[in-house]
């Protein structure tokens, strides 16, 4: 797996570009089994990271939904996290060879690894995500991280896919604190007529720098959402500010 002169030039100009079947479908398919066992609670962490194994992985539900025990367990999560550092298939996932070629290409550098996510958009209710720059929600870091986004499910506008600006990853602005969501940009900070839908097949993945602005709308359809997301940063990595996160960084070993 390799990206060419023109997509490197494009992730520059426009803080992504999109690879199409980067995963291949037996891969894929495992994911998908791996994700439905996490989210259905059958999977608990089996490694430690800094001396700790916690109990569960990290999980942020629907709002209002924690307790409502007759909706199933995968249809009340909107994400679970952490789940590299504590279970080993994940953390081989993370570093599979064809993220890896693109990421260190887009970096110029080896590749570390400070966090992942399986993102659910429930059937029917998965809610919003307001629009922000990921670079919001941590400390300062030269050169910014980037996002591999890799849709499970099919990603449509129908289900709820994500939104860029595209070129928007320039300037870091203020975001507004929000009680369910941390951290999101007014809407007189980015222009709606400028966002293009990003929709995927299973198996393609978007990258995209963290200073871009994105966000997605409600899932209103009969489809679920899931994709598997991670946050990566250059071997060298500058720290503009002291990193206060319990999770540091993580170095993928090189591969090809």
């Amino acid at each position: 797996m390799t990206i060419t002169n023109d997509q490197f030039q494009t992730y520059e100009r426009q803080g992504y570009i999109i690879v199409e079947d980067l995963i291949p479908s037996a891969e894929l398919a495992e994911l998908s089994v791996m994700t439905h066992r996490l989210l259905d609670g059958g999977l608990k962490p089996e490694m430690a990271y800094d001396g700790k194994i916690p109990a569960e992985f990290y999980t942020f539900w629907e709002p209002g939904l924690e307790d409502r025990e007759e909706i199933p367990r995968r249809d009340r999560i909107r994400l679970m996290s952490r789940m590299a550092f504590h279970h080993p298939y994940f953390w081989k996932f993370a570093c599979h060879p064809n993220i890896y070629a693109v990421i260190s290409a887009l970096l110029d550098d080896g590749v570390q690894l400070f966090g992942e996510s399986i993102f659910r958009k429930p059937a029917r209710h998965g809610i919003d995500a307001a629009p922000h720059q990921d670079m919001a929600f941590w400390p300062g870091l030269k050169p910014r991280s980037l996002k591999c986004w890799l849709a499970i499910d099919p990603a449509a506008v129908e289900n709820g896919c994500m939104y860029f600006i595209p070129a928007s990853h320039r300037k870091a602005l203020p975001h507004e604190q929000h009680p369910v969501q941390k951290w999101i940009l007014s809407d007189e900070q980015w222009d709606l007529d400028r966002q293009v839908p990003i929709e995927l097949s299973p198996g393609s993945a978007v990258f995209f720098d963290s200073g871009l602005i994105h966000r997605s709308h409600p899932n209103r359809s009969d489809l679920s959402r899931r994709s598997w997301a991670a946050n990566y940063v250059a071997e060298h990595v500058e720290h503009l500010k002291p990193w206060t996160s319990e999770y540091g960084f993580k170095l993928i070993p090189p591969t090809g």
